[in-house]
This record gives C-alpha cells, structure tokens and sequence, in this order.
C-alpha cells in the first residue's frame, strides 16, 4: 500500500511496517497487585455493586479463588506507575495545562510515526480467557501493528492503528487477549485546534435513575429468548464523575477531565474514556447475567462520537442469539451505547455464558 498526500507520507513507515510486533520481548507491569481497594475505586463510579467484586465468601462459592476484578478492569492493572523512586521529576512545568514529563498512557511510540500531539483509543475487541483476582499481579506483553490507516477527521489528521496484545498474570497465564484501536493526530490548526462539532446539550438530558440491581436473581439459558431486551441504565456525565474515574482506572489524559485541553485536541468538551465506557456496559450485562453467568467476549466496541461532560450515556443491550457450546450456554447480546447524539459507542457485542 502507498499513499499520496505530503501529510499521509509521513505514515509510510508505519504502513510499510504492519505485521510487526514492535515489542516481543517488552513486558509492561501493572503499577500494583489487584487489591480489594483497587477494585473498589473502579467499579465506584460504574456504581457495579456486583458481590463478586467485594465478597470474598460469595465469589468462592461461585468458584473462584478470591475477590474476582472486573472483566473491563484489567488493563487497569497493567499500566506502570506514573513516577517510581529514584526517577527524574516527572512535573516540570508549572504551566496551568502543562503535561507531565512523560507518561504511560500516551500513544504507542514505534519511532517510525510522524510528531502528533493528539491521540485517543478508539476501539477494542478481548476474549477474557481466565479471572483475574485479588492478589494476581497482571502484565501486559506484546505489541503487534495490525493495521494502519491515514486519514483527515473532523479533529485533525493523523493514523488509524489497531494493536495486539496480550495480559498475562505472575504465573505467565495468558488471562486476556486484545485488540486496540487507536487514533494518533495533529490537530487542526484552525479556532486554536479546535474543529467544528455537534453542539453540546443546553441543558442537562433528563433521565430516569436506575432501579436498584437484585443481585438475588439468577438468569438461565434456558429462559432466554432472542430478541429480549436488557433493561436500559443510564450514566450521568460530570465532571466530578470524570475525576472519579480517572483515579480509579489511571487514565489520566488530560482530555478525560480537563476542558480546555479537550478542546486544544479538536473535541467539543472533556469526554469519558474508553476503560469507563467499557465498564458501563460490563454493569449493564452483568446485573443482567447474575453471580453464575461469565463474561467471554467484547467485539465491535468502537466510539463514533464524544461522550462529553454534561451528557447522559444510555446503555442498551438485547439478545442477539443463544448456542449450545461444549457443555456451556452461550449468549451474543448486541450492545450499544446512545448519548444526546444518538449511538456513541457500538453497536457492538458481549459473548456471556449462563448456567
């Protein structure tokens, strides 16, 4: 593949390069061992009071070895920490916006792209292979280029990339395998960076709360049917949340809670991050699949619009179809996510078995 434009050249490399793994030998460590306040920071802001994910008594009577983190959680638990003793500062400028020194939650740096100053994740697709519970201590290896793909978008000009990876825990067992899509852009020059975009709402969406989950009930294959509906839940967007969330899944981006750097990167507002737009269908499916049921698989999870501070996020699921696998009941629902502009995320699928 070649490509035409001055700008789109400065791509080349990198679309020369798919099908490298640009680090088979890099293992990338998770800050902490998963505890029981690490996961209770997570599922805080999905407000997931599945017990599961603090009983540790429930989740052995449901097989598991301890407190189980959620399915969404664990790259969480493989992002290194910010700063470590006996390394250089990392807050150099005292600048209001300034960024820190470097970090671990920027774009994957090959030295084959282009200067960008705008990245975020995109999509990404995981077949969760085993639970990972409290005292695993998880790494991410592994960083294959599947695809790239230059092109011009509303907030700037840069590459569609897709990666493979895969988390593994201490014992080197494989406990995930992923696929991330990401975008990494200069933006635009125009309005300060910032481009034209569907306008934010004039006044908060008015929604319904949510009734409160019964974590009693227990669904079974057998009486589902294709075509049901997962109850709706609605997410609330605001600041204070988006804060709340920054902390518990450490993605601190600065697009995630700081307006004017959103701006600054071509979006209308700060916006929810992938982790926690993950996690919020992860509360929908599990209230839904009760204590018995797991969660195999994420597919076609793909953001087509900012979720953005003052927004609601409805989360939508419905049972696509049911099969019969070895000795397991399986379960496609189809997912998506609606914001004041329509669908925002998906549609998309989570594979589940029930019991």
């Amino acid at each position: 593949m070649t490509v035409a434009t001055d700008w789109q050249a400065g791509w080349q490399a990198l679309v020369e390069a798919v099908g490298t793994d640009f680090a088979p030998d890099c293992v990338l460590e998770g800050a902490d061992a998963i505890e029981l306040g690490t996961i209770r920071r997570y599922v805080e802001p999905l407000e997931l009071g599945c017990p599961l994910h603090h009983d540790r008594e429930v989740a052995r009577r449901h097989g598991y070895a301890d407190v189980v983190a959620p399915c969404t959680s664990l790259m969480t638990f493989t992002i290194p920490p910010l700063w470590r003793p006996g390394e250089p500062p990392l807050f150099t400028d005292a600048a209001r916006d300034a960024q820190p020194a470097r970090t671990a939650i920027g774009p994957p740096s090959t030295g084959l792209e282009p200067p960008c100053t705008g990245y975020f994740a995109t999509d990404i697709a995981i077949d969760w292979l085993r639970p990972a519970v409290v005292g695993d201590r998880l790494h991410r290896v592994g960083h294959k280029l599947l695809s790239c793909t230059p092109k011009a978008t509303s907030v700037g000009r840069g590459a569609f990339m897709t990666w493979e990876s895969q988390i593994r825990n201490q014992r080197d067992e494989t406990v995930a395998r992923t696929t991330t899509g990401t975008y990494t852009y200069e933006p635009h020059a125009e309005a300060g960076g910032r481009a034209p975009q569907p306008p934010l709402p004039a006044s908060p969406p008015v929604f319904e709360p949510p009734p409160p989950a019964d974590w009693e009930r227990q669904r079974r294959w057998d009486e589902v049917e294709e075509g049901e509906e997962l109850p709706p839940y609605a997410f609330p967007i605001s600041v204070y949340r988006l804060v709340v969330v920054a902390g518990a899944n450490r993605d601190f981006n600065s697009i995630h809670h700081n307006t004017e750097y959103a701006r600054s990167t071509g979006a209308p507002e700060m916006y929810a991050n992938n982790l926690f737009l993950q996690g919020m269908w992860e509360r929908v499916v599990r209230q839904w699949i009760g204590l018995a049921g797991t969660i195999r698989a994420l597919a076609g999870f793909r953001m087509t619009s900012f979720n953005t501070a003052g927004d609601v996020v409805v989360v939508r699921g419905r049972v696509a179809r049911k099969w019969r696998e070895g000795g397991d009941g399986l379960v496609e629902l189809g997912m998506r996510s609606e914001n004041s502009h329509g669908v925002s995320v998906g549609p998309g699928s989570m594979t589940v078995t029930l019991p």
